[in-house]
Protein backbone atom coordinates (compact mmCIF):
# COMPACT_ATOMS: atom_id res chain seq x y z
CA UNK A 1 0.00 0.00 0.00
CA UNK A 2 1.56 3.21 -0.92
CA UNK A 3 2.25 5.68 1.73
CA UNK A 4 -0.34 8.79 2.30
CA UNK A 5 1.80 11.71 2.08
CA UNK A 6 4.08 10.30 -1.03
CA UNK A 7 0.74 9.79 -2.83
CA UNK A 8 -0.19 14.00 -1.58
CA UNK A 9 3.15 14.58 -2.66
CA UNK A 10 3.04 13.75 -6.37
CA UNK A 11 -0.49 15.06 -6.48
CA UNK A 12 1.11 18.00 -5.46
CA UNK A 13 4.14 18.19 -8.15
CA UNK A 14 1.52 17.46 -10.62
CA UNK A 15 -0.90 20.30 -9.73
CA UNK A 16 2.70 22.82 -9.19
CA UNK A 17 3.69 21.64 -12.87
CA UNK A 18 0.33 22.44 -14.37
CA UNK A 19 0.33 25.72 -12.44
CA UNK A 20 3.41 26.79 -13.25
CA UNK A 21 2.45 26.13 -17.05
CA UNK A 22 -0.95 28.23 -16.60
CA UNK A 23 0.84 31.04 -14.40
CA UNK A 24 3.21 31.70 -17.88
CA UNK A 25 0.25 31.26 -20.45
CA UNK A 26 -1.44 34.21 -18.47
CA UNK A 27 1.49 36.52 -17.01
CA UNK A 28 2.67 36.52 -20.74
CA UNK A 29 -0.75 37.73 -21.98
CA UNK A 30 -1.61 40.20 -19.07
CA UNK A 31 1.90 41.69 -19.34
CA UNK A 32 2.13 43.36 -15.97
CA UNK A 33 4.53 40.44 -13.71
CA UNK A 34 6.91 37.93 -14.57
CA UNK A 35 5.83 34.81 -13.82
CA UNK A 36 7.51 33.94 -10.96
CA UNK A 37 5.51 36.65 -9.30
CA UNK A 38 2.24 35.23 -9.94
CA UNK A 39 3.69 32.15 -8.44
CA UNK A 40 4.94 34.16 -5.12
CA UNK A 41 1.64 35.42 -5.13
CA UNK A 42 -0.28 31.87 -5.54
CA UNK A 43 2.51 30.88 -2.05
CA UNK A 44 0.85 33.98 -0.14
CA UNK A 45 -2.42 32.67 -0.99
CA UNK A 46 -1.58 29.16 0.30
CA UNK A 47 0.42 30.30 3.13
CA UNK A 48 -2.71 32.66 4.10
CA UNK A 49 -5.35 28.80 3.48
CA UNK A 50 -3.18 26.60 5.66
CA UNK A 51 -1.84 29.28 8.31
CA UNK A 52 -5.98 30.61 9.15
CA UNK A 53 -6.78 27.03 8.13
CA UNK A 54 -8.95 28.00 5.89
CA UNK A 55 -8.35 24.40 3.84
CA UNK A 56 -6.22 21.69 5.18
CA UNK A 57 -2.80 22.12 3.95
CA UNK A 58 0.47 21.96 5.71
CA UNK A 59 2.49 25.05 6.53
CA UNK A 60 5.83 25.40 4.83
CA UNK A 61 8.45 26.84 6.37
CA UNK A 62 11.90 28.60 5.03
CA UNK A 63 14.81 26.12 5.88
CA UNK A 64 17.76 28.76 5.30
CA UNK A 65 20.28 25.92 4.19
CA UNK A 66 18.07 24.35 2.18
CA UNK A 67 17.75 28.37 0.00
CA UNK A 68 21.68 28.80 0.45
CA UNK A 69 23.65 25.37 -0.18
CA UNK A 70 20.45 23.93 -2.98
CA UNK A 71 19.04 26.82 -4.27
CA UNK A 72 21.03 29.82 -4.54
CA UNK A 73 24.16 27.81 -6.25
CA UNK A 74 22.17 26.81 -9.24
CA UNK A 75 20.22 30.47 -9.65
CA UNK A 76 23.61 32.69 -9.36
CA UNK A 77 25.57 29.96 -11.76
CA UNK A 78 22.52 29.96 -14.65
CA UNK A 79 22.51 33.91 -13.85
CA UNK A 80 26.56 34.51 -14.43
CA UNK A 81 26.87 31.63 -17.25
CA UNK A 82 24.64 34.28 -19.22
CA UNK A 83 26.63 37.19 -19.04
CA UNK A 84 29.17 38.09 -21.71
CA UNK A 85 32.61 39.04 -20.20
CA UNK A 86 33.48 41.11 -23.00
CA UNK A 87 30.43 43.40 -21.96
CA UNK A 88 30.31 43.23 -18.08
CA UNK A 89 34.33 44.28 -18.36
CA UNK A 90 32.86 47.43 -19.78
CA UNK A 91 30.99 47.98 -16.38
CA UNK A 92 32.54 46.01 -14.26
CA UNK A 93 34.16 49.53 -12.17
CA UNK A 94 30.14 50.53 -11.48
CA UNK A 95 28.87 47.29 -10.62
CA UNK A 96 31.63 46.47 -7.65
CA UNK A 97 30.37 50.34 -6.33
CA UNK A 98 27.38 50.19 -6.58
CA UNK A 99 27.87 46.44 -4.80
CA UNK A 100 30.56 48.02 -2.17
CA UNK A 101 30.04 51.55 -0.75
CA UNK A 102 26.29 51.35 -2.57
CA UNK A 103 25.60 48.55 0.11
CA UNK A 104 27.39 50.51 3.00
CA UNK A 105 25.54 53.57 2.47
CA UNK A 106 22.35 52.08 2.07
CA UNK A 107 23.05 49.50 5.40
CA UNK A 108 23.97 52.93 7.21
CA UNK A 109 21.08 54.54 6.35
CA UNK A 110 18.62 51.59 7.42
CA UNK A 111 20.38 50.92 10.71
CA UNK A 112 20.01 55.25 11.48
CA UNK A 113 16.59 54.58 10.72
CA UNK A 114 15.81 51.20 13.36
CA UNK A 115 18.30 53.17 15.86
CA UNK A 116 16.04 55.82 15.69
CA UNK A 117 12.54 54.24 15.33
CA UNK A 118 12.76 50.72 16.44
CA UNK A 119 15.70 51.78 19.42
CA UNK A 120 17.71 48.74 18.45
CA UNK A 121 21.53 48.75 19.48
CA UNK A 122 23.80 50.42 16.33
CA UNK A 123 25.86 46.83 15.79
CA UNK A 124 22.62 45.10 15.21
CA UNK A 125 20.81 47.72 13.28
CA UNK A 126 23.98 47.54 10.86
CA UNK A 127 23.30 43.83 10.94
CA UNK A 128 19.80 43.56 9.74
CA UNK A 129 21.10 47.26 7.25
CA UNK A 130 23.25 45.06 6.16
CA UNK A 131 21.09 42.06 5.56
CA UNK A 132 18.09 43.62 3.67
CA UNK A 133 20.89 45.67 1.24
CA UNK A 134 20.91 42.61 -0.54
CA UNK A 135 19.28 42.86 -4.51
CA UNK A 136 18.26 40.15 -6.21
CA UNK A 137 17.51 40.75 -9.97
CA UNK A 138 15.73 37.69 -10.26
CA UNK A 139 12.36 39.35 -10.08
CA UNK A 140 13.03 41.58 -12.68
CA UNK A 141 15.22 39.73 -15.10
CA UNK A 142 12.33 38.77 -17.01
CA UNK A 143 11.28 42.20 -18.16
CA UNK A 144 14.75 42.94 -18.68
CA UNK A 145 15.26 40.04 -21.21
CA UNK A 146 12.18 41.11 -23.43
CA UNK A 147 13.31 44.77 -23.00
CA UNK A 148 14.92 44.88 -26.67
CA UNK A 149 15.43 48.59 -26.40
CA UNK A 150 17.27 48.15 -22.98
CA UNK A 151 21.06 48.07 -24.04
CA UNK A 152 23.63 44.95 -22.91
CA UNK A 153 25.52 47.04 -20.83
CA UNK A 154 22.47 48.23 -18.61
CA UNK A 155 21.54 44.83 -18.40
CA UNK A 156 24.93 44.03 -16.98
CA UNK A 157 25.28 46.29 -15.05
CA UNK A 158 21.92 45.46 -13.03
CA UNK A 159 22.71 41.51 -12.82
CA UNK A 160 26.11 42.01 -12.09
CA UNK A 161 25.64 44.14 -9.59
CA UNK A 162 22.75 42.00 -8.03
CA UNK A 163 25.49 39.29 -7.87
CA UNK A 164 28.02 40.84 -6.41
CA UNK A 165 26.71 42.71 -4.08
CA UNK A 166 24.48 39.23 -2.38
CA UNK A 167 28.59 38.28 -2.31
CA UNK A 168 29.47 41.40 -0.51
CA UNK A 169 26.44 40.78 1.85
CA UNK A 170 27.19 37.76 2.73
CA UNK A 171 30.82 38.47 3.40
CA UNK A 172 29.99 41.39 5.60
CA UNK A 173 27.03 39.41 7.57
CA UNK A 174 29.49 36.98 8.61
CA UNK A 175 31.84 40.15 10.06
CA UNK A 176 29.29 41.27 11.70
CA UNK A 177 27.86 38.18 13.53
CA UNK A 178 31.16 37.13 14.71
CA UNK A 179 31.37 40.66 16.43
CA UNK A 180 27.87 40.36 17.66
CA UNK A 181 27.64 36.71 18.58
CA UNK A 182 31.50 35.60 19.31
CA UNK A 183 32.18 34.67 22.49
CA UNK A 184 35.69 36.79 21.94
CA UNK A 185 35.88 40.71 20.94
CA UNK A 186 37.04 41.50 17.24
CA UNK A 187 38.78 44.67 16.19
CA UNK A 188 37.59 46.52 13.21
CA UNK A 189 40.37 46.93 11.52
CA UNK A 190 40.84 43.07 12.08
CA UNK A 191 37.33 42.34 10.81
CA UNK A 192 37.68 44.55 7.79
CA UNK A 193 41.19 43.06 6.87
CA UNK A 194 39.62 39.73 7.17
CA UNK A 195 36.75 40.74 5.20
CA UNK A 196 38.76 41.92 2.40
CA UNK A 197 40.93 38.44 2.21
CA UNK A 198 38.00 36.42 2.41
CA UNK A 199 36.14 38.27 -0.71
CA UNK A 200 39.76 38.03 -2.34
CA UNK A 201 39.89 34.23 -1.47
CA UNK A 202 36.22 33.26 -2.60
CA UNK A 203 37.45 34.96 -6.19
CA UNK A 204 40.41 33.19 -6.69
CA UNK A 205 38.72 30.04 -5.39
CA UNK A 206 35.89 30.16 -8.43
CA UNK A 207 38.67 31.24 -10.79
CA UNK A 208 40.69 28.08 -10.29
CA UNK A 209 37.90 26.02 -10.29
CA UNK A 210 36.07 27.33 -13.20
CA UNK A 211 39.35 26.94 -15.17
CA UNK A 212 40.07 23.30 -14.08
CA UNK A 213 36.02 22.40 -14.75
CA UNK A 214 37.04 24.03 -18.66
CA UNK A 215 40.09 21.94 -18.78
CA UNK A 216 38.29 18.76 -18.10
CA UNK A 217 35.53 19.32 -20.62
CA UNK A 218 38.50 20.03 -23.14
CA UNK A 219 40.38 16.79 -21.84
CA UNK A 220 37.51 14.28 -22.11
CA UNK A 221 36.13 15.42 -25.03
CA UNK A 222 32.55 14.11 -24.64
CA UNK A 223 29.89 16.13 -26.77
CA UNK A 224 26.43 14.99 -25.11
CA UNK A 225 25.18 18.01 -23.31
CA UNK A 226 24.42 15.96 -20.16
CA UNK A 227 27.97 15.28 -20.03
CA UNK A 228 28.60 19.81 -19.87
CA UNK A 229 25.87 19.94 -17.55
CA UNK A 230 27.37 17.48 -14.74
CA UNK A 231 30.39 19.30 -15.35
CA UNK A 232 28.58 23.00 -14.51
CA UNK A 233 26.12 21.26 -12.20
CA UNK A 234 29.56 19.80 -9.95
CA UNK A 235 30.93 23.11 -10.27
CA UNK A 236 28.32 25.25 -9.07
CA UNK A 237 28.03 23.37 -5.88
CA UNK A 238 31.74 22.89 -5.26
CA UNK A 239 32.43 26.89 -5.69
CA UNK A 240 30.00 27.42 -3.17
CA UNK A 241 30.76 24.09 -0.44
CA UNK A 242 33.84 24.89 -0.25
CA UNK A 243 34.45 28.47 -0.20
CA UNK A 244 31.71 28.20 2.85
CA UNK A 245 33.96 25.03 4.12
CA UNK A 246 36.83 27.64 4.50
CA UNK A 247 34.32 30.86 5.36
CA UNK A 248 34.51 32.88 2.17
CA UNK A 249 31.53 34.13 0.47
CA UNK A 250 29.91 31.28 -1.52
CA UNK A 251 28.05 33.28 -3.85
CA UNK A 252 30.88 34.91 -4.71
CA UNK A 253 33.01 32.20 -5.73
CA UNK A 254 30.16 30.73 -7.96
CA UNK A 255 30.27 33.82 -9.58
CA UNK A 256 34.01 33.86 -10.17
CA UNK A 257 33.78 30.26 -11.09
CA UNK A 258 30.85 30.82 -13.79
CA UNK A 259 32.38 33.74 -15.55
CA UNK A 260 35.87 31.60 -15.72
CA UNK A 261 34.35 28.95 -16.98
CA UNK A 262 33.05 31.26 -20.11
CA UNK A 263 30.83 30.88 -22.58
CA UNK A 264 32.87 29.53 -25.31
CA UNK A 265 31.13 27.22 -27.63
CA UNK A 266 33.13 24.94 -30.12
CA UNK A 267 32.36 25.73 -33.75
CA UNK A 268 31.77 22.16 -34.24
CA UNK A 269 29.58 21.50 -30.98
CA UNK A 270 26.69 24.73 -31.50
CA UNK A 271 23.80 21.71 -30.87
CA UNK A 272 25.45 20.59 -27.74
CA UNK A 273 26.26 24.46 -26.16
CA UNK A 274 22.39 25.10 -27.26
CA UNK A 275 20.89 21.78 -25.61
CA UNK A 276 23.02 22.55 -22.49
CA UNK A 277 21.52 25.89 -22.13
CA UNK A 278 17.97 24.76 -22.40
CA UNK A 279 18.41 22.20 -19.47
CA UNK A 280 20.22 25.13 -17.39
CA UNK A 281 16.98 27.54 -18.50
CA UNK A 282 14.67 24.50 -17.19
CA UNK A 283 16.63 24.14 -13.78
CA UNK A 284 16.61 28.07 -13.22
CA UNK A 285 12.99 27.83 -14.09
CA UNK A 286 12.05 25.18 -11.49
CA UNK A 287 14.31 26.57 -8.51
CA UNK A 288 12.88 30.21 -9.57
CA UNK A 289 9.26 28.70 -8.77
CA UNK A 290 9.91 26.65 -6.00
CA UNK A 291 12.00 29.43 -4.45
CA UNK A 292 9.00 32.14 -5.39
CA UNK A 293 6.36 29.61 -3.82
CA UNK A 294 8.38 29.35 -0.68
CA UNK A 295 9.01 32.99 0.19
CA UNK A 296 5.11 33.91 -0.53
CA UNK A 297 4.05 30.17 1.76
CA UNK A 298 6.26 31.09 4.06
CA UNK A 299 5.29 34.43 5.36
CA UNK A 300 2.23 33.95 7.34
CA UNK A 301 4.15 30.77 9.39
CA UNK A 302 7.91 32.81 10.03
CA UNK A 303 7.15 36.56 10.29
CA UNK A 304 5.36 38.37 13.43
CA UNK A 305 1.77 38.92 12.15
CA UNK A 306 1.11 40.53 15.45
CA UNK A 307 3.18 43.87 14.93
CA UNK A 308 2.38 44.85 11.19
CA UNK A 309 0.92 47.28 11.46
CA UNK A 310 0.14 50.20 8.90
CA UNK A 311 2.39 52.48 10.28
CA UNK A 312 5.11 49.09 10.51
CA UNK A 313 4.52 48.46 7.02
CA UNK A 314 4.73 52.41 5.86
CA UNK A 315 8.33 52.80 8.25
CA UNK A 316 9.59 49.52 6.14
CA UNK A 317 8.59 50.81 3.05
CA UNK A 318 10.24 54.30 3.20
CA UNK A 319 13.31 52.42 4.51
CA UNK A 320 13.18 50.14 1.72
CA UNK A 321 12.88 52.88 -0.92
CA UNK A 322 15.04 55.49 0.54
CA UNK A 323 18.21 53.33 1.43
CA UNK A 324 19.03 52.76 -2.42
CA UNK A 325 17.77 56.05 -3.54
CA UNK A 326 20.03 57.72 -1.14
CA UNK A 327 22.84 55.08 -2.30
CA UNK A 328 22.59 55.67 -6.22
CA UNK A 329 22.02 59.60 -5.65
CA UNK A 330 25.58 59.80 -3.42
CA UNK A 331 27.11 57.55 -6.28
CA UNK A 332 25.86 59.09 -9.30
CA UNK A 333 28.50 61.28 -10.52
CA UNK A 334 30.70 57.93 -10.37
CA UNK A 335 28.40 55.76 -12.51
CA UNK A 336 28.91 55.31 -16.10
CA UNK A 337 27.04 53.60 -18.90
CA UNK A 338 28.56 53.34 -22.40
CA UNK A 339 31.04 56.29 -21.34
CA UNK A 340 28.29 58.68 -20.69
CA UNK A 341 27.08 59.43 -17.11
CA UNK A 342 23.82 57.91 -16.17
CA UNK A 343 20.46 59.61 -17.08
CA UNK A 344 17.46 59.78 -14.61
CA UNK A 345 16.10 57.42 -16.65
CA UNK A 346 19.30 54.65 -15.89
CA UNK A 347 18.95 56.31 -12.37
CA UNK A 348 15.35 55.34 -11.57
CA UNK A 349 15.65 51.99 -13.45
CA UNK A 350 18.41 51.04 -11.26
CA UNK A 351 16.41 51.82 -7.94
CA UNK A 352 13.67 50.04 -9.25
CA UNK A 353 16.07 46.94 -10.34
CA UNK A 354 16.88 46.72 -6.48
CA UNK A 355 13.93 44.22 -5.53
CA UNK A 356 14.81 42.35 -2.27
CA UNK A 357 15.13 38.59 -2.36
CA UNK A 358 15.17 35.09 -0.61
CA UNK A 359 18.90 35.76 0.66
CA UNK A 360 17.92 38.22 3.43
CA UNK A 361 15.36 35.64 4.52
CA UNK A 362 17.71 33.02 4.97
CA UNK A 363 20.46 35.27 6.57
CA UNK A 364 17.79 36.49 9.39
CA UNK A 365 16.92 32.27 9.57
CA UNK A 366 20.38 31.85 10.45
CA UNK A 367 20.82 34.17 13.64
CA UNK A 368 21.13 32.29 16.98
CA UNK A 369 17.14 31.92 18.32
CA UNK A 370 17.67 33.29 21.24
CA UNK A 371 18.47 37.09 19.62
CA UNK A 372 15.59 39.39 21.10
CA UNK A 373 15.29 40.84 18.13
CA UNK A 374 15.36 38.14 15.47
CA UNK A 375 11.36 38.24 14.80
CA UNK A 376 11.60 41.39 14.44
CA UNK A 377 14.41 41.18 11.68
CA UNK A 378 12.14 38.46 9.66
CA UNK A 379 9.09 40.64 9.64
CA UNK A 380 10.84 43.66 8.20
CA UNK A 381 12.76 41.93 5.70
CA UNK A 382 10.10 39.65 4.59
CA UNK A 383 7.58 43.20 4.52
CA UNK A 384 10.73 44.65 1.99
CA UNK A 385 10.92 41.40 -0.14
CA UNK A 386 6.34 41.17 -0.80
CA UNK A 387 6.62 44.41 -1.49
CA UNK A 388 9.68 45.06 -3.55
CA UNK A 389 8.52 41.68 -5.53
CA UNK A 390 5.45 42.61 -6.36
CA UNK A 391 5.82 46.62 -6.56
CA UNK A 392 9.02 47.01 -8.53
CA UNK A 393 8.75 45.10 -11.69
CA UNK A 394 5.53 47.34 -11.84
CA UNK A 395 7.41 50.50 -11.94
CA UNK A 396 10.59 48.91 -13.93
CA UNK A 397 8.08 48.23 -16.65
CA UNK A 398 6.27 51.44 -17.04
CA UNK A 399 10.02 52.98 -17.28
CA UNK A 400 10.86 50.40 -20.31
CA UNK A 401 7.97 51.43 -21.52
CA UNK A 402 8.06 54.90 -21.71
CA UNK A 403 11.75 54.61 -23.07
Amino acid sequence: MHDISLITLIIFIISGLVALNALSYYSERLMLFPSVIWVLCLGIIYGALSHFELLALPELYIDPNIILFVLVPILIFAATKKMCLHHFRKVLKESVILATLGIIISTVGVAIALYWVFHIPLLESLLLGVIVSATDPIAVSAILHDAKDLSTEKKMLIEGESILNDGFVVAVFSTLSVMIFGAEEVSLALSGGKLIVNILGALVLGIVLGGLARFLLRTWKNKAPSFTVNITLALAFASFLLAETYHLPGVLAVFAAALAFGYRPDEDNDKVQVAQEQIWDYLEYIVNSILFFLLGASFFSQASLEIITITFVALVVVMLFMSRFIALGILSPLLYIEEQKITRQDFWLLNFSGSRGAISIALILLLPNDFSHKLLFLTIAFVMVLVSLVAYPIFLKKLLDDQ
